[in-house]
């Protein structure tokens, strides 16, 4: 059966390329095309033009506008190789069946008239090409542009979370406290300052984690920080209501913040969120989540399921029976993938 199904598909896709003219025989292109209807009569058909090294350099939505005209999207690059400014797409006077525009924005004025039509990034001027600046499109925009700077942290900036974990019912469970805070220059810090002048900082680990966002308006801190266990797994999520207090208290973790747990296979097996119950989640050797339950339905003894077939297809959903998460998990892991 798996043959058949093959060859038909073969078939069926010969069919929907033959009658297609190519847009080109000099350039490096894909053609797409997605049918609206079982004849596809009506159709979306997109071509995507690359340069000598591989670039995306023109996208042309073939008679995309309701006037049955191309739809082009110009992509430039500096001598980097940096695409710094991203053009916005300029409908075309008429449709070339998806053959390359040789001046795609050329009738950008009788659409946009004499507004600037490309949003610009200016980079660093190092290897790292880290982005300073994000200037929209539009000539009113362009005055209030998006900062961006980087910096380390400095002393008593960022508090500092310790976790300790510990194993339940094959499952972490972590425990978290304030412990000081982070010394000068431990952290990457990023700033973004946008238009109304509002001001959100991020600061990552050595790892990449990011372990504090901290949005200020104007004098105001909003600070969310996240904390993770000893195997590098996201644990908790403290939000700005619950980082205001000086201790992390077991009503502040309960009712104020993310909570989750994972499985020795590093899978999200448990979470909670604020104000809520313990979730859980059971998976199959695939790792597809077969069974999930809140805790209204660890309270009647009950999960929903979920039942694929063989090609991993949901077959049928419902509600059965069941007892712990660990041994409902001991009970799937014995089954057949």
């Amino acid at each position: 059966m798996r043959k058949i199904l093959n060859i038909f598909s073969l078939l069926f896709m010969g069919g929907l390329s033959y009658a297609q003219t190519a847009p080109s025989t000099t350039e490096n292109y894909v053609y797409n095309k997605t049918c609206l209807d079982a004849d596809c009569i009506k159709k979306i058909e997109t071509v995507q033009y690359f340069d000598g090294l591989g670039r995306l350099k023109q996208v042309v939505d073939i008679k995309a506008t309701p006037t049955g005209k191309d739809v082009v999207k110009y992509v430039k690059y500096d001598p980097f190789g940096r695409q710094t400014e991203d053009y916005l797409p300029v409908p075309q006077a008429a449709t070339q069946n998806g053959a390359i525009f040789t001046s795609p924005l050329a009738n950008a004025g009788s659409v946009y008239g004499s507004e600037k039509i490309y949003a610009e990034k200016v980079l660093e001027s190092s290897p790292a090409s880290l982005l300073k600046k994000m200037i929209p499109a539009g000539d009113i925009w362009s005055a209030h542009p998006l900062d961006l700077s980087y910096s380390a942290n400095t002393v008593n900036e960022v508090k500092k979370i310790t976790a300790v974990t510990t194993w339940i019912d094959g499952a972490t469970s972590t425990t978290i406290t304030y412990n000081g805070t982070y010394a000068a220059g431990q952290l990457l810090k990023s700033s973004a300052t946008d238009p109304d002048g509002n001001i959100t900082t991020e600061y990552k680990n050595g790892l990449g984690q990011t372990l504090l966002v901290r949005k200020k308006n104007g004098s105001q801190n909003a600070d969310t920080y996240y904390a993770y266990n000893e195997y590098g797994q996201l644990a908790y999520v403290v939000p700005p209501l619950a980082s205001v207090n000086g201790t992390l208290t077991s009503p502040v973790l309960n009712d104020l913040c993310y909570q989750y747990k994972y499985d020795g296979q590093n899978r999200l097996v448990e979470k909670k969120l604020p104000g809520k119950g313990w979730e859980y989640i059971v998976y199959d050797k695939q790792d597809r989540v077969v069974m999930t339950r809140d805790t209204n339905l660890k309270e009647k003894g009950q999960w929903f399921f979920t039942k694929y077939d063989k090609l991993g297809r949901i077959l049928y959903t419902g509600i059965m029976v069941g007892g712990e998460r660990k041994a409902e998990q001991a009970t799937v892991d014995t089954k057949a993938a």
